[in-house]
């Protein structure tokens, strides 16, 4: 793959990529019903943290959340991916490769996992695994985690993943309660030293 690819499009991303308990995914026409469900499980929670989390919406809402998200991948403008249990196929994680751009190679995971599935891990190995996908397949430079002040449960997904802090963005955020607050930043620039993870693509 060129450093800098004349069409992005033409990139090729073997996938899914698949872990001991997730197997993680584009949207597909048709993920929406099941984006919805989780979504309002956990909208106490997304709600207070997540930018995008700011109406409830409707299934038709997140149908078309899904779709158009699918485009976006294949377009490659962004790279949301869904995380389904690989026993029984709940969805149980958004997540993905954001914000990036192709000449720098430099991506941001983000993540959020419904709040019945907390305290399970879920979030640290999907990030684990997108990190070391960005690296070997992406041939990415930097891989970088954003969160708002007060998040502690982000930071313990970047602590757990060994990610160094690059800086604060001061006021950077509003939330979607209308509360501005600061961005932290935290980088890793290889995938040495990630904890051990079995993850395949493809």
């Amino acid at each position: 793959m060129s450093d800098t690819p004349v069409k992005p499009v033409l990139i090729d991303l073997p996938l899914p990529i698949t872990t001991p308990r997730l197997v993680l995914r584009p949207p597909q026409t048709g993920d929406g019903p099941a984006m919805h469900e989780a979504k309002l499980e956990s909208w106490d929670d997304i709600s207070r943290w997540m930018p995008w989390a700011k109406e409830r919406g409707t299934p038709a809402d997140d149908e078309a959340v899904a779709r158009e998200a699918q485009a976006k991948f294949i377009l490659r403008e962004d790279l949301m991916l869904f995380g389904f249990c690989r026993e029984n196929g709940r969805f149980l994680i958004g997540t993905g490769l954001h914000r990036f751009d192709w000449q720098l190679r430099r991506f941001e995971v983000g993540y959020w996992v419904r709040s019945s599935a907390h305290g399970n891990g879920y979030a640290p190995e999907a990030a684990n695994a997108l990190t070391r996908y960005a690296f070997a397949v992406l041939q990415a430079k930097a891989v970088v985690i954003d969160f708002a002040d007060g998040n502690d449960n982000s930071q313990r997904v970047i602590d757990k993943l060994g990610f160094e802090k690059e800086g604060i963005a001061r006021n950077d955020i509003i939330l979607p309660d209308g509360t501005q607050c600061d961005r932290h930043r935290y980088v890793r620039t290889s995938a040495d030293g990630l904890p051990p993870l079995d993850v395949t693509w493809g």
